[in-house]
Formats: structure tokens, C-alpha cells, sequence
């Protein structure tokens, strides 16, 4: 690879980087709800329930934004997806 090719590399993975939209991952959210279920998908099975106070590992938003990825903390201790709106 001539240094040309590995330069316009470097640019067109330092632009896809710079372009990338800003989310919020790796932030930890502050439960607000009295309880909020985590489920194995969006509107899956329910696998553990987080309490006004615990804590989420927040990872994505679904495409829609109505559900949120993450690592649920508190009596959970797993990953999986709980309804957004629910964050203080």
C-alpha cells in the first residue's frame, strides 16, 4: 500500500469517527420510576426490575428511542433493555 492509500485510510476512518453521531453510551443513568422492568429485548421477556435510585449502564437507544441497551445495576446485575423516559 503506497503512503497516499494508507493517508486517504487514515482520513476516511478519521472522518467516519469525527461524523459518528454523539450518544450518550457508557453513560450511567439514575433510575427515576418506582420500578422499571428489564426485558431480554424490546418488549421482551421480562428478566429483573430496576428501583427508583438504582442505576443503568446505558449502551444504545433502539432505532425508534422508545427502549434503551444497557447493563442493568442494583439487584439485576445483567445486561438487557428497559424503557427510556425512565432516566432522571
Amino acid at each position: 500500500m503506497t503512503k497516499a492509500r494508507i493517508a486517504a485510510a487514515v482520513l476516511a476512518v478519521s472522518a467516519a469517527i469525527t461524523l459518528a453521531p454523539a450518544a450518550s453510551a457508557g453513560t450511567v443513568k439514575e433510575i427515576c420510576a418506582t420500578d422499571l422492568y428489564v426485558r431480554t429485548q424490546p418488549a421482551g421477556v421480562i428478566v429483573g426490575t430496576l428501583y427508583r435510585g438504582d442505576h443503568f449502564e446505558l449502551s444504545r437507544y433502539s432505532p425508534s428511542g422508545d427502549w434503551a441497551e444497557g447493563y442493568a445495576m442494583g439487584n439485576v446485575n445483567k445486561r438487557g433493555w428497559v424503557q427510556s423516559g425512565w432516566f432522571c
